[in-house]
């Protein structure tokens, strides 16, 4: 008689449940899959214990050492309904990856299940149809990533690959993340399939010299400095690197014909009140100005992302584990969510479609409670609310809004949907109201001239009201306008609009 060391009750007793259980009883000999538990199944399922919400009645009445997720396809929601429904009892949760391998080819394995992360229970799945047409449009391809050790970047790397392309060229010019890339690609026995090129965008010779070697099919550019607060007080490298390091790219993939360039906006860009915000919007205005060209170029717009620094995550992530509680304003706030994996995969999918001059932004879906993310990292971390990290409710503070708008009601009407109605293109963007091509240029001039950013400063000021930045003295802006082109004075400006 075989000796159990470890009973699992396996959540989802769909396909990617039962071939978990397959591979649990041929490789884990000492393992017991003690049933599943599944929302949908019927009565006649084999070796079924019940619902999502019998989880309690399981933990206490069998001896349960693990649950398992098994439903690659489920929704943050589902999770979150699966976490919550586990707040009385420590038994470890982990989950199944809802990765596009595992979905696109049916491959499930234990060794492979995985800790819960906040991408689970707020991120959206991989829809196994996208896989199959996103498969068919990028393999055999070369794909360059500027900036592809990033966060978003290097997710965009791993889809791709997995997406079976021919090769991946990752341009970045962090070494210390290109090597942590390096590791992780030698791990996933991936790395022979891509080239790690250390370098910067600013760097023209370098990019011509790629751009010919490897002749990518497609370009995403997903390089940029990106931190509003730091950029607020770096206007200068903010230029350089957003404005001109993209237009120095773009120029470069026109001249080499490379058939297909994406741009990684940011909805900081609608109305920009941050120098970042005006730095990528520049951007958008320059790609937009690309006419009589061999490339087809994109733009993909999205806000924040889990775990990026300023968002909630890593503040709850901080608070408990160093102070044992979370903070929570108000127990009815909610909030839109974007995981890191949707970023990217929103970036693959637009680019996949090919429109030309396209703005994608991603359908951010429901509005989620921020105290039932809260609750449902704490579980994640096998802790109980409320006896190992308290919630604390602290009001709303000054300004907050209690439920988050995605857009405006003017904006809506602009908005188109996919079929599958997991994106939206933006109909009607209104073209650059000034020569975007003066506009560069001066702003050049002033990186190269202007060590103090005041010429900088007047200048994106001129460009866009609505930035917020500390006043610019009068001498100043007259001292910017005497070395700037004429063609962007404020009456040049406004008269220069292209219809």
């Amino acid at each position: 008689m075989r000796r159990i060391e470890r009973q699992i009750a396996i959540i989802g007793a769909g396909q990617a449940g039962r071939l978990l259980q397959r591979d649990i009883e041929s490789n884990y000999r000492s393992y017991q899959i003690a049933g599943f538990l599944d929302d949908d199944a019927d009565s006649n399922t084999p070796n079924l214990l019940g619902t999502i919400d019998d989880c309690q009645r399981i933990a206490t009445t069998s001896s349960i050492d693990e649950f398992i997720i098994a439903i690659p396809s489920a929704t943050g929601q589902a999770i979150r309904k699966i976490l919550l429904a586990n707040l009385n009892h420590r038994i470890p949760i982990r989950i199944v990856p809802r990765s596009q391998r595992i979905i696109g080819q049916s491959d499930v394995r234990y060794e492979e299940v995985k800790e819960i992360e906040p991408e689970d229970f707020l991120g959206r799945p991989f829809i196994n149809t996208n896989v199959d047409r996103l498969t068919d449009f990028y393999q055999d391809k070369t794909v360059l990533v500027t900036g592809g050790a990033g966060s978003i970047g290097s997710e965009i790397v791993r889809q791709l690959l997995d997406l079976r392309v021919t090769r991946v060229i990752v341009y970045d010019n962090s070494e210390y993340l290109t090597f942590l890339l390096e590791q992780q690609l030698r791990e996933l026995g991936q790395i022979e399939r891509c080239s790690l090129i250390i370098g910067s965008i600013l760097n023209a010779q370098k990019l011509n010299f790629v751009l010919a070697e490897h002749r990518p099919d497609i370009v995403f550019h997903a390089a940029a400095y990106k931190h509003v607060h730091l950029m607020q007080e770096n206007i200068d490298e903010a230029i350089s690197n957003n404005v001109l390091g993209t237009k120095q790219l773009v120029d470069s993939v026109s001249r080499h014909k490379i058939p297909q360039f994406t741009f990684i906006s940011t909805d900081k860009v609608v109305n920009p009140t941050s120098v970042m915000g005006a730095t990528k919007k520049l951007c958008e205005y320059y790609i937009d100005a690309m006419r009589d060209t061999d490339t087809t170029f994109n733009i993909v717009r999205f806000g924040n992302v889990i775990n990026s620094n300023g968002s909630v995550l890593p503040l709850f992530e901080r608070q408990i584990s160093q102070h044992q509680y979370v903070t929570v304003t108000h127990k009815e706030m909610q909030r839109f969510f974007m995981s890191i994996r949707e970023a990217a995969q929103l970036v693959i999918e637009s680019t996949a479609a090919g429109r030309e001059n396209a703005v994608h932004l991603l359908n951010m879906g429901e509005l989620i409670n921020v105290y039932d993310v809260a609750v449902s990292l704490i579980r994640s971390k096998n802790l109980l609310p409320g006896i190992d990290v308290e919630v604390r409710v602290t009001g709303l503070r000054k300004g907050e809004k209690l439920i988050e708008e995605l857009y405006t009601e003017a904006e809506s009407t602009n908005l188109t949907s996919t079929a599958d109605n997991r994106m939206f293109s933006l109909q009607g963007e209104p073209l650059s109201s000034f020569d975007i091509h003066a506009a560069i240029a001066e702003l050049g001039a002033g990186v190269a001239n202007d060590g103090n950013g005041h010429v900088i400063r007047a200048a994106l000021l001129r460009l866009f009201p609505s930035l917020q930045l500390p006043a610019v003295s009068a001498s100043t802006y007259r001292s910017a306008s005497t070395k700037t082109d004429s063609s962007l004075s404020p009456s040049a400006v406004a008269s220069n609009t292209r219809s």
